[in-house]
């Protein structure tokens, strides 16, 4: 049934796109050291990211296979390790490797597309804050300026068009942006209204400020079954209890087979239980 809808604190979505230049996989880092303090990098260009290293504190994984299927793992890696933010760098390159699986035929893109959307799904349902480049078409276009000495010149200028990714995924994210290649971000989508149509030259600490600002206003986030299972993991690691006794502890208690269907109040109940199963007590 329907029910008042509130605002819920969330994770951010981000997408960088622009030309070789722009200054991607650097504002991608600047932004991500002030929304957390661990930061997991997926590189896809030859480990160019790590160019930045003696600026920034992260961790790294050099991709050489682009298959989507790669990325969910390491999206997924980085979540069970914990990381605060996970940097996509580049994913335009999981659309060059879903162009090469699909081929030429219909036939191609039916068995490409669950692999696209569930991508996209890894990406949206990770506990991390998620930041993702993307490279975009670039062109030459003639562009007018006025000259020192105050005369009309006209002179060629190379511009970012499209994103180089599947058609409308930046719309899936909370907030994309382009950049140029004098490093200046114009926000062209935002969830957040305080940021639309905004710039921001060398995106950084400014931003992250505003964009935690709006993250962090409404109602906390709910657990997710994932964090709940972890705790009661470690919980009946710690007394070394059978897995079996524990469900057998859901299924008297709450009538449920797994931690991750019962509310975080059932979960800390179930840990007590499982300690104190230690002195024989439940």
């Amino acid at each position: 049934m329907f029910q008042k809808a509130t605002k819920q604190q969330s994770k951010l979505r981000l997408a960088l796109s622009g030309p070789s230049g722009a200054g991607k996989t650097y504002s991608a880092l600047n932004i991500a050291q002030h929304l957390g303090k661990t930061i997991a990098l997926l590189d896809t260009e030859h480990g160019s990211a790590s160019k930045y290293a003696d600026r920034f504190d992260f961790d790294v994984c050099n991709l050489t296979d682009f298959h989507p299927a790669k990325y969910i793992d390491l999206i997924k890696a980085a979540d069970k390790a914990e990381y605060e933010v996970i940097i996509i760098d580049s994913l335009s390159h999981a659309w060059f490797s879903e162009l090469e699986l699909a081929g030429k035929g219909f036939e191609g893109w039916k068995n490409v597309r669950p692999l696209e959307r569930a991508l996209i799904d890894a990406m949206l349902s990770s506990r991390a804050h998620v930041i993702a480049t993307m490279r975009t078409k670039t062109e030459w276009v003639m562009e007018e300026y006025t000259s020192k000495q105050g005369k009309s010149c006209v002179a060629p200028k190379k511009v970012g068009t499209a994103p180089i990714q599947a058609s409308g995924i930046e719309y899936e994210l909370d907030v994309a942006g382009e950049l140029n290649l004098e490093h200046i971000l114009t926000i062209s989508k935002s969830r957040c209204p305080a940021l639309s149509g905004t710039t921001h030259l060398n995106p950084g600490e400014e931003l992250a400020e505003a964009l935690l600002a709006w993250l962090t206003d409404g109602a906390p986030l709910p657990e997710s079954p994932q964090n709940k299972c972890e705790r009661v993991k470690v919980a009946r690691e710690a007394v070394g209890l059978e897995t079996e006794v524990v469900k057998a502890l859901m299924q008297q208690h709450y009538s449920r087979t797994t931690p991750g269907q019962l509310s975080s109040e059932q979960v800390d109940a179930l840990v007590e239980m499982i300690a104190s199963s230690q002195n024989g007590e439940h």
